[in-house]
């Protein structure tokens, strides 16, 4: 059975992204939501040579609907999961588990959530990297809470790729599994060793690896476990990417300072998103999010991970994907609204952001003219 991640209407494709809307009543800016909602952008139209085709756009699908990418490419998998295929086998892994697991979460463990599939004959894969608590439930009949946005990126390997993935994840990531299907693996392989009880305490780790997709995109994965203890996004993907961030991530309790460990590139909150340069009609600040996505500032260095930038996370595993793609990276841009307004500078808005979000912090600096030169609109 040959693994692949699945577009829209089910057929294999190299990797593809949703960003799920949360659920929404109709405001000023915004119109109502379900919660169940996507915006999806993939390989395939990457690839349209008509430049007007390549956009993020509102999927005609819902989440809870059966339909669409992310149902087609896990149903591919799971729809036999209680008689699948002898060389077909899934790691599971969720920081907050579904309940039919019934087994109490490990706070331990890493925040980490995610599907890798695989097929021994085919030697094929496939990860899913997202942030929905709770997810994904073999055989389950509803879907986990509508109520924030979260965001999916899917992404078709071969089984020696997928094997890569999984030493990183053993040492790094430390991801809490359930319901494992290890089918015909040999027990030297790491995805076998992956499933197996994990070192309770590890050395202290972070790693950025470069691998490529079966269709060949680069990719890198960025990690660390928890005995590294520093922030994640600020010391240490800023620094790998050599670059300034902009993140989303859901933010509660105390947050790290906004200059990164290296000293040289900073780190800041999105205060909210609006997908109106989309051309959908929804908007929401970051309490209503638990996405966790970055972007850098002046390369199209895109990341979707699963872990918080809050400073009780630096005590937990976890990664993100980062890839460039110039169309994602310039929508995710035009969304997320740390842009400044008509007549202020990019900085000028980062500074007002510190401001409101660092409230015990001392004052933000000053932005230096050079940049302010550059980031004018």
């Amino acid at each position: 059975m040959k693994i692949s991640a699945l577009d829209e209407k089910g057929k294999p494709v190299d990797w593809w992204f949703i960003y799920k809307v949360p659920q929404l009543n109709k405001g000023a800016g915004t119109d109502n939501a379900t919660g169940y909602e996507y915006v999806y952008y993939d390989s395939t139209i990457d690839a349209n040579k008509d430049a007007l085709k390549r956009k993020v756009s509102l999927s005609p699908n819902v989440l809870n609907d059966g339909k669409g990418a992310l149902n087609l490419t896990l149903d591919s998998v799971f729809k036999n999961f209680k008689n699948p295929p002898a060389s077909t086998g899934w790691i599971l892994y969720n920081d907050e588990m579904p309940p039919a697991v019934k087994r109490k979460d490990d706070g331990h463990k890493g925040h980490t959530k995610g599907v890798i599939a695989f097929d021994t004959a085919t030697k094929t894969a496939f990860w899913l990297l997202h942030s929905w608590p709770k997810f994904a439930e073999p055989g389950a009949t509803t879907d986990p809470t509508p109520k924030y946005g979260q965001t999916y990126m899917c992404i078709s390997l071969d089984l020696a790729t997928a094997n890569k993935l999984a030493a990183l994840m053993a040492t790094h990531q430390e991801p809490q599994i359930y319901f494992p299907n290890t089918a015909n693996l040999s027990p030297k392989d790491a995805l076998f060793l992956l499933t197996q009880p994990l070192a309770t305490k590890p050395a202290a780790a972070s790693d950025a690896i470069d691998l490529k997709s079966i269709g060949r995109m680069p990719f890198k994965v960025i990690a660390k476990n928890k005995e590294w203890n520093k922030d994640f996004w600020n010391g240490l993907v800023g620094p790998t990417l050599k670059d300034n961030m902009d993140d989303e991530t859901w933010i509660r309790g105390p947050i790290p300072p906004i200059a990164d460990t290296d000293g040289i590139h900073k780190t800041f909150d999105i205060k909210y998103v609006n997908l109106g340069a989309l051309g959908v009609h929804w908007a929401w600040p970051e309490t209503h999010d638990h996405a966790k996505w970055g972007i850098t500032l002046n390369n199209p260095w895109v990341c979707v991970g699963d872990i918080n930038r809050m400073i009780s996370q630096r005590k937990r595993g976890g990664g993100t994907i980062a890839f460039k793609n110039q169309v994602l990276w310039q929508a995710l841009t035009k969304s997320s609204l740390v842009l400044a307004p008509p007549g202020h500078t990019r900085s000028e808005a980062h500074d007002v952001i510190r401001a409101t979000h660092h409230p015990h912090s001392e004052a933000p600096p000053k932005a230096k003219k050079a940049d302010d030169a550059k980031a004018k609109k």
